[in-house]
């Protein structure tokens, strides 16, 4: 399949989810979910991962959670942003909020975890962090 042909396909698909983004908004997104597949990041997703990318595809589209048409209805934005993981597996896009970066797979996470804290991953490009000098 054409390169040309993928992005139109995702583009229909992403302007059912999306119906307030603009055709520029459309385009930036499906190349990045393109891009993504060819990252293989659908080998390694969890709840929230998935969550994570789905709140970066709003961001690259330029649309806000509330204008999401989602297949189940009693979907819930805030939990979403509640559930998102706070790092990625996938190349960083403009528009996407800064994140730590964690290889694919995170054997074990990286990062510290309190007792009754979420997971904080460790930041890659900190000099002072864990196991660094």
């Amino acid at each position: 399949m054409l390169s040309d042909d993928a992005v139109e396909i995702m583009r229909a698909s992403l302007a059912l989810a999306f119906p307030t983004a603009s055709a520029e908004g459309l385009t930036r997104a499906a190349e990045t979910l393109i891009r993504w597949g060819s990252e293989d990041v659908e080998d390694h997703l969890d709840q929230e991962l998935i969550a994570r990318m789905l709140l970066d595809l709003f961001q690259v589209a330029g649309v806000a959670p509330r204008d999401f048409r989602p297949v189940d209805e009693d979907w819930d934005a805030d939990a979403l942003r509640e559930a998102a993981a706070r790092y990625r597996t996938w190349s960083h896009s403009d528009g996407m909020a800064p994140l730590p970066f964690l290889p694919r797979p995170p054997d074990e996470p990286r990062g510290r975890r309190d007792p009754g804290s979420p997971f904080i991953p460790d930041d890659p490009d900190d000099p002072f962090g864990p196991g660094r000098r």
